[in-house]
């Protein structure tokens, strides 16, 4: 097997996402996108044997002296493949390209695996990490089966908000899109969210170039003002919910639900597959993940995957950030130097 670090200008990427199931996490714009973020460098490991290739998304985080340490985008960005093979055959690759980035001078590798694409993790890779479910509606159901699945309350709401009056919709031109700013910024603000979540202005317009019309918006309203929102993205047949706020004024009528269903029966109508809403804070099992599970049982593990590539300049590392650290504890915050 070849292993190899590619950038977003390659057209071996591109022709891996031709030919490989994915997600908006594995495109070349959303990589850059998140890196910019990050401060880091957008680029892909890519494995490859004769009939088999591996792809997975990398920021690339600089350390100094020629060191760097590689990090998944945001999201659920784990591998993806083209080719017949086994689920060894993808630990196998995984091993080569760590052996490849070891080379390269990179210290430790964090990936976050897809739910859905990767429902069976690496074995014998790194550590890993579950770190709580993700909720999923089936769309290949017929909508009225969706529907009953739904928890009875939030089938209840949904019917009440609609009676009072809230109106929802799809902002196919994001004509809206500043309205979804402000409500997203709200309820980060309202949680108390880490700074990591509050994105600036920059992102979103970023955001909007490099997913094009694979990004959507859906509004709810009542009376003129702007009730709810969430920010979605339609891929390959998964249809990820990717950000979403409400006004504070309107949280007694919980208008999130109503935007949910909006994008549970539009994904649906559109043919695809999966409707992902995700799992609760930082994969926790909490109230957002009690509120997502309401609209389906369907659940999937969300897990990280976490390796150590030169140990011997890990530790150092860690050792030089925290004294107290325990470089061996792989479960925490990964990498341990860059723990805050």
């Amino acid at each position: 097997m070849r292993a190899n670090l590619i950038d977003t200008s390659s057209h071996s990427w591109s022709d891996v996402i031709g030919r490989a199931r994915h997600d908006f996490y594995h495109l070349p714009g959303y990589v850059e996108v998140s890196a910019r973020e990050d401060g880091g460098e957008p680029r892909a490991l890519l494995v490859e044997d004769d009939t088999r290739e591996l792809l997975l998304p990398l920021v690339m985080m600089p350390l100094g002296d020629g060191a760097s340490d590689a990090t998944s985008p945001y999201g659920y960005p784990g591998p993806i493949t083209t080719g017949e093979h086994d689920d060894a055959w993808v630990s196998e690759a995984l091993l080569v390209g760590e052996r490849f980035l070891a080379e390269s001078g990179v210290v430790s590798l964090f990936v976050r695996l897809h739910p859905l694409l990767n429902p069976v993790p690496p074995v014998g890779v790194g550590t890993l990490v579950q770190h709580g479910d993700t909720v999923t509606v089936d769309l290949t159901l017929p909508p009225d089966e969706q529907w009953r699945n739904m928890r009875r309350n939030h089938r209840q709401q949904i019917r009440q908000s609609l009676d009072a009056g809230y109106s929802v919709f799809v902002d196919d031109d994001r004509r809206h899109y500043d309205e979804f700013k402000r409500l997203y910024h709200m309820t980060m603000q309202r949680r108390s969210a880490a700074a990591y979540y509050h994105f600036g202005d920059h992102y979103f317009e970023d955001l909007r170039t490099a997913l094009g019309d694979r990004l959507h918006v859906a509004m709810a309203t009542v009376g003129d003002e702007f009730a709810a929102a969430a920010l979605f993205v339609e891929t390959d047949g998964i249809v990820q919910m990717h950000l979403t706020g409400h006004d504070d004024r309107f949280s007694r009528d919980q208008p999130t639900k109503i935007v949910f269903d909006l994008v549970r029966t539009w994904a649906t109508s559109r043919g695809n597959r999966a409707l992902h809403l995700g799992g609760g804070v930082g994969g926790d099992d909490d109230s957002l993940l009690h509120f997502k599970a309401g609209f389906s049982k369907v659940r999937q593990p969300f897990y990280t995957l976490r390796h150590v590539i030169r140990p011997d300049e890990y530790r150092r590392r860690v050792a030089a950030h925290d004294g107290s650290a325990d470089p061996n504890d792989l479960t925490g915050p990964f990498p341990a130097y860059r723990r805050q």
